[in-house]
């Protein structure tokens, strides 16, 4: 079974990669406008994608 984190939030995601089960990270445009509008998308999608051990 592969277990994926829903968000668009930096801390849960990190605090679920740090626990060591899960397979990768969902978002959609509306859990990224959710954390912060004024955010860079592209710079949050490559932390996103660094936090759950992926290599940009």
């Amino acid at each position: 079974m592969e277990l994926y984190v829903d968000s668009a939030n930096l801390t849960e995601i990190r605090h679920a990669a740090a626990m060591g089960f899960i397979s990768g990270v969902t978002t959609n445009p509306s859990l990224l406008a959710k954390e912060d509008p004024s955010l860079d998308i592209k710079s949050l999608l490559l932390d996103i994608h660094a936090s759950v051990g992926g290599h940009t």
